[in-house]
């Protein structure tokens, strides 16, 4: 019975995976049947095509500069402008009012339009990896998202995490990686419907110093605190009780404290990629903790 309070599982729920869930949400029955049906990666083709075209896929493309030609597709519910090294994003984005998802990662936006916050449909948009974004402004707009689910502003050089983040109440995923912020306002104690927080890739973040936050947003089921440097399970990380899926891969810690057993909800612990060993034994942990210590290991 013991050993099998440490079978070692793969990750639960992966960024992608859990991004796509809400992708597929965000689209119609008859565009999953048919994956060919109103999709396409051409500009020209889905401008023919304008009264179906629902999905449209250019990134990688240089565009710089949208054309006219992309707002008059009124039926999108996709749009991937990733990688197309886009410097302004046209205030018509507002006229694409069946958008769901938005991709604008990595590119060199420096501001959103307000026009952006028309788009009342969005579930997911992802800003990520845009390093000169004005983020106080852009959340300020997306504050005015009524089904805003998922947002990713990772790699956009964050040093302070705007208050008028926790105004997001909306949100149930949202990624923070790769940015240079320490501590978390204490607004998003707010946003009651957050279940998935990444904040990895950030070495200044403190995570004892979070913890009081993060115990108040009751919703909070998933935390990944990745490659952050951390070299301990800080003192009152029990506070955490609503937390069943704690990933603290890529750190320095080497030791699980006993005080994990008091996170009664928790599911696994990855804590593959640190210095410790697998311990022995510890009947306070609960029955349901699968605790993973290695990465390729499989359960």
């Amino acid at each position: 019975m013991g050993e099998n309070l440490y079978e070692l599982t793969q990750p639960i729920m992966k960024t992608k995976r859990l991004f796509i869930v809400i992708l597929v949400s965000a689209l119609s029955a008859s565009a999953i049947a048919q994956p060919d049906s109103g999709r396409y990666t051409s500009l020209e083709d889905a401008f023919k095509n304008r009264e179906t075209c629902e999905w449209l896929d250019i990134s990688k493309q240089e565009i710089r500069q949208l054309p006219d030609s992309l707002f008059q597709l009124t039926k999108l519910k996709y749009l991937d402008l990733s990688r197309t090294q886009l410097q302004d994003l046209s205030p018509r984005v507002g006229e694409l009012k069946q958008l769901r998802y938005l991709v604008l990662s990595y590119n060199h936006l420096k501001k959103l339009p307000v026009e952006i916050s028309s788009l009342h449909l969005l579930q997911s948009l992802y800003l990520d990896h845009n390093p000169e974004l004005d983020v106080p402004q852009a959340i300020i707009f997306l504050n005015e998202l009524p089904n805003l689910q998922m947002l990713s502003l990772a790699g956009d050089h964050i040093s302070t995490l705007p208050p008028d983040i926790g105004k997001l109440n909306t949100l149930e995923h949202l990624e923070l990686s790769d940015n240079e912020f320490t501590d978390l306002p204490e607004t998003m104690m707010q946003m009651k419907k957050l279940r998935v927080l990444y904040i990895n890739n950030d070495s200044y973040f403190n995570l004892k110093g979070s913890l009081s936050v993060l115990s108040k947003i009751s919703s909070l089921s998933e935390l990944h605190i990745e490659n952050d440097g951390l070299r301990e399970i800080p003192e009152g990380i029990s506070q955490l009780t609503a937390v069943e899926y704690l990933f603290l891969v890529g750190n320095h810690i080497d030791q699980v404290p006993n005080e994990i057993a008091k996170m009664k909800k928790l599911k696994l612990l990855d804590v593959s990629d640190n210095p410790l060993t697998q311990p022995t034994y510890n009947e306070t942990l609960s029955p349901q903790l699968n605790i993973k210590f290695k990465r390729n290991d499989n359960p």
